[in-house]
Formats: structure tokens, C-alpha cells, sequence
């Protein structure tokens, strides 16, 4: 698949819609060679007009996060008779989903007339045990550093939770029960758009939402993604190649497992034992394992094109 070229006669036009951060990486990265995507969100009149008249003129729709209902967009693609549209799960979608197919709320159009992908393998088994045909395309971040950082002296964990409302999911509770167990360790949490926390350990410190992590990965010493549920998370890819020690709730190469607070503690202890004695490396195996295969930006950038520039033909 890989060793194949994408060929375009014409320019392709592809509208992007959906999840705000990752269309707007996404579309930027993946123009270019005869391919113009463009992210339209879902926000003012003007907006609306513009994706509209788009979504008119494009050969493909792309939408980022899965659903299974139709929605305005939606509704506006099947009014204009657009054909073909992708539809691409990558994570927290899949429990939205599971609630409506549940309540037998679910669109016979939206399963059967889209074509649907899933972002990692355990989000693919959790769209097809919904009943939805689906294909396995990857989805890893764009922002993948080209070397490893060496590790900056302090030792630190970054840990990301976009909003108390979504705590449970992002494992907040976790995340505080290991700062308050280990108070000599400093944690950095980025993303925080609401709150305050009631009475927050001493030992983190709170970040807004940052779209480029890179200067955090480079100061920090772990990364710690506790989540309850996730797609193929991008942060991960991300912290993997700079190098960084990745703790996280699912079995990935190059990650340390771990399911609960307790197990973290233990983890991250034994990881400041090594860094204050100065034996914690750089983890090259992580970095080495994103930066190759399906995980590298050109190669998953060539693998998608290929597959949109057949549904294309196709049609």
C-alpha cells in the first residue's frame, strides 16, 4: 500500500468538519500535491455560509468523531446529495454512540451510507460491536518531533484534563489521588478550561489549553494519560517521540501500562528513583517505534490519501 503513488488528475477539494483541534491540524497538514482540505467548525452565521458554499463545490467529505444520528451537518451533506463522505472515530465518540444504538436512536443513513473509519484497533472492535461496517485507517498526530529532547533536569509529569465536566473520563480523580500521594513530585496540567478545583495539591500547577505541547514534552520527565476511555491519543504519539516516559491506560508500544492511580505511584516513584541517580535515559524505543510505520506523519499522510483518492475515483 505504501509503495503505491497517489495520482490526481485534478485538484481535489475535501471539506473537513468536526472536532475543532484536530481539523485544523489536520487540514494544514495534510493540503498540499493536489489536495486543498479545508476545516469549517460549526460557529457563526458567516461560518456557516462559507461551509455551505463548500460544501457545494467539495468531492469529498471528511468528518472528524463518529455519531450515529444526523445532526445539522449531516443533514446538509444528504440534502446535497454528497457523495462520498468519511466519517473517522477516534475516541469518546464510540460512548455517544453506544447510548443511541442502546435506545435504538440510530440513523439507517448515517450507518450504511457513510463510510466509516476507526483511529486505533480497539476503536475499530467498538464500531463494529455497534453493528457499523468499518475500516482500520490510523489517525496519529501530525506533530511528530523528528529527535528525541534530552531530559531536562527537574523532573516533572504532564498530565492533560480539558474540562472538570469530562474529569472521570480524563481520570482527574486519579491524577489527584497520585499528587497528594507523591508531594515531592511536580505535576504540570495543561488543557483546564473551567474550574476552579476545590482545594488542589500544592504540586500542580494548572495550565489552559495549549495547542502546541512541545515546550511541556522537552521540560517534562513523564507523561501520564489516565483515561478512562481513548482513541489513538495524539498526545501520546507526541510525548513518545520526543522521548518521554509514557504512562497510559492501554497497551501501546513503547508505554508503560498502567490501569489505576496505585499502579502510576508505583511507576512514577521508581522513575524519579532513576532520575535523581541520574539512570533514567531517554526512551529511544518509544521514539523510535512512532516515528516508523503506520505511526510516521508521510506515511500515514500517503495511506489516507490513497484510500480517499479511491473513494473518489470510485464515484
Amino acid at each position: 500500500m505504501l509503495g503505491r503513488k497517489v495520482i490526481s488528475q485534478t485538484r481535489r477539494r475535501v471539506l473537513v468538519h468536526g472536532l475543532s483541534y484536530f481539523g485544523e491540524v489536520f487540514s494544514e497538514f495534510m493540503s498540499g500535491d493536489g489536495w486543498e482540505f479545508v476545516y469549517y467548525p460549526d460557529s457563526g452565521a458567516a461560518n456557516l455560509v462559507a461551509m455551505a458554499n463548500a460544501l457545494r463545490r467539495c468531492d469529498l467529505v471528511y468528518q472528524i468523531g463518529g455519531r450515529v444520528t444526523f445532526g445539522k451537518f449531516l443533514s446538509a451533506a444528504r440534502l446535497l446529495r454528497k457523495d462520498p463522505i468519511v466519517m473517522h472515530w477516534v475516541g469518546s465518540d464510540t460512548l455517544e454512540a453506544q447510548s443511541a444504538v442502546n435506545s435504538g436512536g440510530c440513523e439507517p443513513w448515517v450507518l450504511n451510507s457513510i463510510h466509516h473509519w476507526a483511529d486505533s484497533p480497539w476503536i475499530f472492535d467498538e464500531v463494529r460491536g455497534m453493528g457499523i461496517a468499518c475500516d482500520y485507517i490510523p489517525l496519529p498526530s501530525p506533530r511528530v518531533s523528528d529527535s528525541p529532547a534530552a531530559l531536562a533536569d527537574e523532573f516533572r509529569v504532564l498530565v492533560y484534563v480539558p474540562s472538570v465536566k469530562c474529569a472521570d473520563l480524563y481520570g482527574l480523580d486519579k491524577i489527584l489521588q497520585a499528587a497528594r500521594t507523591l508531594p515531592g513530585v511536580q505535576f504540570e496540567l495543561v488543557g483546564l478550561r473551567d474550574g476552579p478545583l476545590k482545594s488542589p495539591p500544592e504540586n500542580i500547577r494548572f495550565h489552559e489549553r495549549i495547542s502546541d505541547l512541545t515546550e511541556y514534552y522537552k521540560q517534562a520527565t513523564v507523561i501520564w494519560r489516565p483515561t478512562r476511555h481513548d482513541g489513538l491519543s495524539w498526545m501520546v504519539c507526541e510525548a513518545l517521540a520526543h522521548g518521554r516516559q509514557v504512562l497510559w491506560s492501554y497497551p501501546f508500544p513503547g508505554c508503560t501500562h498502567v490501569r489505576s492511580a496505585c499502579e502510576a505511584i508505583h511507576q512514577i516513584r521508581e522513575l524519579k528513583r532513576l532520575h535523581s541517580a541520574k539512570k533514567l535515559k531517554v526512551n529511544c524505543e518509544g521514539a523510535a517505534f512512532v516515528r516508523s510505520g503506520d505511526y510516521f506523519p508521510a506515511n500515514f499522510k500517503r495511506n489516507i490519501l490513497l484510500h480517499l483518492e479511491d473513494l473518489v475515483s470510485s464515484h
